[in-house]
């Protein structure tokens, strides 16, 4: 398609672009059209055309919900399930601007690297005035503690990122460094695949980098800073948690690179090294990627009222028996301030002009800088040099007198905090919006990792867009729009792969305690639910389909059956004490048992735990096991705003959370890898399978009833059980309480009777004895077996007789409850053994280290 050609075709997707002609723009010159590096994608979004290209962009936006990508804010209404937000149209960089650009960032990743080296060693920068002292230690991010502390190889900062945006000069300009602990790239890795699979013809006849290079070239870094020279390291990501904004990457990362995701209470310092909690026992750490910034890493000698670190990993560090990345103290590169000594770094160093430039920048604590700033406050942007803290960055243009006056004295008081920055206006990109293509202010984030003593560039990155048009925010707290980042490739690309001889290639697999307990109660609630969500749906439609009648049999069943909830919610006092009122209304009390996500039992609070359980173990599950997740939580949604007058709609919504959670069980079966994981999920179902069962059995079974009411509760209890068919094609009889027991308590043929599912639990109980063989091992396996025992000897025609007077069962009744306080046994026992994050940890003193101004 010839330029003129291409022009007028987009012209409906462009009309009114450029309401500011003096904003430059990545894709379109103003009255000259598309730049040439833009062509080919354009000309195949004309080919999609206008409606299918926002199609496509619905489509996009339900998948990366689908897979679980979310990027979490604090405050925002969607908790931690905030989507992210991707663009169809993504940002193109030509090959001869992305040369300039590497070589650029090469270039200041080697000079950062000699400045955090300098900063932690011999301070020469300091010494000879290049930069200012007080310009360091006056920020949070230098850290004494940390002096003289390096890592093994030539790189300290192992990992290094930028944002990046084109200034008004047509030159890519650098805006701010992310040194601590770069965060984006597996959000950038997630946007490439999410778009190659929604919207594949937008690559026709365009050769895009790849990135997955730089992930094999991550894990090769990761491994270099091994102590001792280690070959196959331990390596474990570090995160504050799931309610950490960026959860989803630290777990996505995780599961990409093959490492264990870790929170601080999973390890633990013995004997100057680090240790990881398993199942298993203690494993040692021989690598930490950290996202978790750098003062809360060490409660002992750092930050003290820190709850993610792990006390006393400053020795281990110092001692060389565990190597961190990003180093503990390199937040001080992210000190604003620095950017107006950068240039005299740089000849320090290399003797050379960045070949990036920088906003120029002019830092407070120099008094003829200060009053520069101070007389040409309203032309300039003012921020903190700290960039975690209450002070946002104001544009001087945009404030009242009163602010401005304000901000002045701010300043005065404590100069070293604050820096003036020019106010320059970046470049846009087109995204797609409703009809049209609009120009937003667009940054892209860029990636290093260190390479034998040089670094290395990911081809893309993380670029952001403003969700305004005009707006200058373009971070993700903000609303920012992503895009995935297209750098033209000008030959075909072979990725590397080292792959060193090894007699065994599988490494070893290990179990965090805290992800052990998260898999428990996923199985556990997952159950919990079903069970549930099953029973009241079956007795709410008898409530609703009948009728509530106050006669005959009718009436006592369904007082049985509603007491049954009550046991099987544990929402006392409810259906069994003092309950005329609900008697007289049960819809009012079985709304509140299906839909009020507050009250402790019901199926909302129960559905909300499991959720939390299955965000907290995100790297378990797989893309499919994601999407099953993303519509339970649609369902979720749809359940709480049933109304009580509306509790008859409530039927197909249970029906569908039970197929969508048996869906996630059986997608869990088929994927999850045999290892421990799936030992404590799987015995998480069982334990709580089992207790349910026993809780509607003492219910329902262990009262005699009229032969109408015990023929009505006999098909409840094997209905609800998914039962009844099973007794018709085994027992050819009508129903009859002594079958019906056999079936439900020892017909090993049926999977869900409670011999099955012990016999489940003491295969895994045994596996697990058989790996650690520790008294506690054993002790579970001995209670499973004397309760696998109890029910294989059990005399069912003994225990279904019942006192003539009354018609209780007390023999069933017994042995019900002697079983269910056997399975708390075993859940506590196993919780005890395995799920233990306050394991005694030996205190480490300080070594005396000596620091040098």
């Amino acid at each position: 398609m010839d330029k003129q050609l291409l022009n007028r075709s987009i012209s409906n997707l462009t009309d009114g672009y450029f309401s500011n002609p003096n904003v430059l723009d990545e894709c379109f010159q103003y009255n000259e059209g598309a730049r040439e590096s833009w062509k080919h994608l354009l000309t195949n979004i004309e080919s999609l055309g206008i409606d299918e290209l926002r199609v496509r962009q619905q489509e996009l936006l339900k998948l990366l919900q689908e897979n679980g990508v979310t990027y979490n804010v604090y405050g925002d209404s969607n908790g931690l399930n905030r989507p992210w937000l991707l663009d169809a149209v993504p940002l193109v960089i030509s090959a001869v601007d992305w040369r300039g650009i590497e070589r650029g960032m090469k270039q200041r990743a080697f000079v950062l690297n000699k400045i955090l080296d300098d900063m932690y060693g011999e301070r020469t920068l300091l010494k000879n005035g290049i930069i200012p002292p007080e310009l360091i230690y006056s920020h949070p991010g230098f850290l004494r503690p940390c002096d003289k502390i390096k890592l093994a190889g030539e790189n300290q900062l192992t990992l290094y990122s930028a944002d990046l945006s084109r200034g008004p000069d047509g030159k890519v300009w650098v805006v701010k460094d992310r040194a601590q602990a770069p965060s984006g790239m597996g959000y950038a890795l997630e946007n490439r695949s999410a778009l190659s699979r929604i919207v594949p013809e937008l690559f026709q006849n365009y050769q895009v980098a790849k990135l997955g290079g730089f992930f094999n070239s991550v894990m090769q870094a990761l491994i270099q800073i091994a102590p001792q020279g280690k070959e196959n390291p331990r390596i474990v990501l570090l995160t504050p948690g799931p309610r950490n904004e960026t959860y989803f990457e630290h777990a996505f990362l995780a599961s990409y690179l093959g490492i264990t995701l870790v929170q601080g209470e999973d390890l633990i310092m013995r004997d100057s090294f680090v240790w990881i909690k398993t199942v298993e026992g203690l494993e040692k750490v021989d690598v930490i990627v950290r996202r978790v910034d750098d003062t809360f890493c060490d409660p002992l000698e750092l930050r003290e009222d820190s709850q993610l670190g792990i006390p006393g990993l400053l020795l281990a560090v110092r001692k060389g028996n565990v190597a961190v990345a990003n180093p503990l103290g390199s937040s001080i590169l992210e000190n604003t301030g620095l950017m107006a000594f950068m240039h005299g770094a740089f000849k320090h160093f290399l003797n050379e002009d960045p070949i990036i430039p920088m906003i120029a920048t002019w830092w407070c604590g120099q008094k003829k800088e200060m009053d520069y700033v101070i007389e040409n406050i309203d032309t300039l942007v003012i921020k903190n040099i700290v960039r975690v803290g209450g002070f946002k960055t104001v544009m001087g243009s945009q404030l009242s007198k009163a602010k401005k006056e304000d901000l002045i004295r701010k300043i005065k008081f404590e100069p070293f905090l604050y820096v003036g920055q020019e106010e320059v206006a970046f470049s846009t990109s087109p995204i797609f919006t409703k009809e049209k293509l609009e120009p937003r202010f667009t940054v892209m984030r860029s990636y290093l990792v260190a390479n034998k003593g040089d670094y290395e560039m990911m081809r893309g990155g993380l670029t952001r867009c403003s969700p305004e048009k005009g707006s200058f925010l373009v971070s993700n707290q903000d609303g920012g729009i992503s895009k995935d980042t297209w750098v033209e490739a000008t030959f075909k690309e072979n990725v590397k792969v080292e792959v060193k001889s090894s007699p065994d290639m599988k490494r070893k697999a290990v179990l965090p305690s805290r992800a052990a307990e998260n898999l428990f109660w996923v199985g556990r609630y997952t159950q919990r639910v079903i069970r549930t969500s099953r029973f009241i749906r079956l007795v709410l439609r008898n409530l609703t389909q009948k009728g509530y009648l106050n006669n005959g049999n009718d009436t006592e069943s369904l007082t049985v059956l509603l007491k049954t909830v009550t046991h099987l919610t544990d929402t006392y006092p409810g259906f069994v004490e003092d309950a005329a009122e609900e008697f007289n209304n049960p819809l009012k009390e079985i709304h509140q048992l299906i839909c009020n996500p507050e009250r402790a039992g019901s199926v909302l609070f129960t559905l909300n735990n499991l959720l939390k359980s299955m965000y907290a173990a995100r790297d378990r599950w797989t893309v499919d096991s994601w999407r099953i997740i993303d519509d339970v939580e649609n369902i979720k949604r749809r359940i709480g705003a049933v109304e009580p007058d509306g509790i008859r709609h409530v039927f197909s919504l249970l029906d569908q959370l039970n197929a969508g959670l048996l869906s996630f069980t059986e997608m869990t079966r088929q994927s999850m890898y045999r290892s421990d994981g799936r030992t404590m999920y799987r015995m998480g179902q069982l334990i709580e399978e089992i207790l349910m069962e026993l809780a509607q059995y003492r219910s329902i079974l262990t009262v005699s009833h009229e032969e109408s009411t015990e023929f009505q509760l006999l098909e409840a209890v094997l209905l609800s059980n998914q039962n009844l068919s099973s007794y018709r094609s085994v027992y050819r009889t009508s129903l009859n309480v002594v079958p019906t027991i056999d079936l439900l308590f020892l017909n090993s043929q049926n999977p869900t009777s409670i011999l099955s599912q012990l016999e489940g639990l003491l295969k895994y109980a045994r596996n697990l004895a058989q790996k650690g063989g520790s008294t506690d091992d054993n002790d579970i396996s001995r209670l499973v077996f004397d309760a696998y025992s109890q029910v294989r000897l059990m005399d069912v025609a003994t225990l279904v007789i019942a006192d003539k007077a009354t018609g209780y069962r007390e023999s069933l009744d017994d042995f019900c409850g002697t079983l269910q306080k056997h399975i708390y046994a075993i859940a506590t026992k196993l919780s005890a053994s395995y799920f233990s994050h306050t394991t005694y940890q030996t205190q480490n003193s300080k070594e005396g280290f000596q620091f040098e101004v």
